[in-house]
């Protein structure tokens, strides 16, 4: 028992976690640890759901990239232009045709999330990453969908009444 080596439960762990965040995704380098969001998928998400929807999947693979400062500001930003997209396009003229506008959004949206991460899906992809899900994808849009539909409701009643 004296050669034994002893256990400390209370010693930090061994492994170097402060340099986790300096790893990125390259062909020459490894992949991220967790599946990324493709752009095409946050494009299917906002044209499908809302700008809400792909919010929630741009912070995602901000998280997975292990860029959790990145992650808050697309809430900390994005939540706050979807709210005045949102009342824009409810005060928007009658004789402004919806559908331009529309896909004018989704277009852009396709073009931030593929400047702000499309070269690193790549290289994760290259590097041997997985991508996340079309379920999954699909789940956050119904989840949004129906939350967007829940509030819709309740402001519409809200205002009625």
């Amino acid at each position: 028992m004296a050669d034994e080596p002893t256990i400390n439960p209370y010693a930090p762990p061994e492994s170097d976690v402060a340099n986790t965040a300096a790893i990125h995704a390259s062909p020459d380098g490894p992949a991220f640890e967790h599946p990324l969001f493709s752009p095409k998928q946050i494009l299917a998400s906002v044209f499908f759901g809302t700008v809400v929807a792909g919010i929630i999947l741009l912070q995602a693979n901000f998280r997975a990239m292990n860029r959790p400062g990145d992650a808050k500001k697309t809430v900390l930003f994005g939540v706050p232009a979807g709210i005045v997209l949102f009342g824009l396009l409810l005060v928007m003229p009658k004789e402004i045709p919806a559908l331009p506008v529309n896909i004018g959004i989704v277009v852009g949206f396709y073009s931030l999330a593929n400047a702000l991460q499309g070269e690193a899906f790549k290289a994760h992809r290259a590097a041997g990453g997985e991508r996340q899900s079309n379920g999954l994808v699909f789940g956050i849009i119904l989840g949004v969908g129906v939350t967007m539909a829940v509030i819709m409701f309740l402001l519409a009643k809200a205002l009625a009444g």
